[in-house]
């Protein structure tokens, strides 16, 4: 009983009150796809994957739920798994424009699904690195959450293409990043190694995971380049680190 309050409590903290029952019903009972009647939209969880794990750390834990000093309107979702940050994203700023990054294309269905009639939001179904190359997919963990690419020729069997943020400010026609969310599983090292000199400085903030169990060093060459910025390491959640670029925002007030 007390586990089931928490989690209503929880859920409360996010979607209005016949919302969040909704969601505490179909999560008690495993449902796939839960219909929120407030929002009128449905959330997709999928059985034996890493969904619910993913909508508990995001809307549960609050692993992105930090108080900023700006209200982004430009939004950058890299990994964005089943869409469930995107969803929080666009829920918490609804007026920012989305644009989601993820590699696979069984989640890339998610996406669609879990962001769906989200007029400012995109999908772009490439990987996110510091140049034009191609990859390979890869699942070294047998789970729905953690695709790894590996970088391959173009004249080599490969599953999809990078992006670079560049390319996307240029797309976008954006003046900056407010808000950058990295979760890639270890690309985050190449990321940050070189190419970063336009992007970097026109990013408010920065939501970053990074994988040194995966790919070492990860940490030390994320940190080393930002520090490179005016950037301060504001707080952490849940081993997300979380950067504000003092040169774009302010803490006062």
């Amino acid at each position: 009983m007390l586990k089931s309050l928490v989690l209503f409590k929880l859920l409360k903290n996010h979607f209005k009150f016949i919302d969040a029952f909704a969601l505490f019903r179909g999560i008690k009972n495993k449902k796939e796809v839960i219909y929120l009647p407030k929002l009128k939209r449905k959330i997709y969880l999928r059985k034996d994957t890493k969904d619910l794990e993913t909508f508990e750390e995001i809307f549960l834990t609050n692993l992105y739920n930090t108080h900023l000093p700006i209200k982004p309107k430009t939004i950058i979702d890299a990994g964005a798994n089943v869409g469930l940050a995107s969803l929080f994203f666009h829920l918490k700023y609804p007026e920012a424009s989305i644009v989601a990054l993820e590699i696979e294309k069984e989640n890339s269905k998610s996406i669609i699904n879990n962001t769906r009639d989200i007029s400012n939001f995109e999908l772009i179904q490439k990987g996110l690195f510091n140049k034009k190359s191609f990859f390979k997919i890869e699942d070294p963990y047998n789970a729905s959450n953690s695709f790894q690419i590996r970088e391959v020729t173009s004249n080599e069997d490969y599953d999809i293409e990078s992006i670079t943020l560049d390319e996307i400010i240029n797309q976008k026609n954006w003046e900056s990043i407010d808000l950058l969310k990295i979760d890639i599983e270890g690309a985050e090292k190449q990321l940050f190694e070189s190419n970063y000199e336009n992007w970097l400085p026109k990013t408010k903030v920065i939501m970053i995971e990074t994988h040194d169990r995966m790919i070492p060093k990860c940490s030390y060459t994320v940190m080393k380049t930002i520090n490179e910025y005016n950037f301060i390491l504001y707080t952490t959640t849940e081993g997300t680190l979380i950067y504000f670029n003092l040169s774009l925002i302010s803490l006062k007030g």
